[in-house]
């Protein structure tokens, strides 16, 4: 697991849209809200961080929680999938 600052390569891939993956890169420090911001900034359709469930190895990942603390370094990087809050039922 990622312990010090390092930067860590995020996959992301949207679930039920037709945009294409994309890469991100972000410290191992930040959090998963940070993580959110940088979606909004890269992504086309500029979803806002309140409207975004991100989803990892079938969790859903909570905003205050550091990137370090969720993904185990790897060559190949980590990719999970985000959700729009209104396509999230009971979330």
């Amino acid at each position: 697991m990622a312990t010090n600052n390092e930067t860590i390569k995020l996959i992301i891939r949207t679930a039920n849209s037709k945009s294409e993956d994309f890469d991100l890169e972000l410290s191992s420090l930040s959090t998963i809200y940070d993580l959110k911001q940088q979606i909004t900034l890269n992504h086309p359709t500029k979803p806002i961080p309140k409207d975004q469930r991100l989803i990892f190895s079938g969790k859903l990942l909570d905003d205050t929680s550091l990137l370090n603390q969720i993904f185990i370094k790897s060559t190949s990087g980590s990719s999970f999938m985000g959700y729009p809050a209104d396509s999230y039922e009971g979330v």
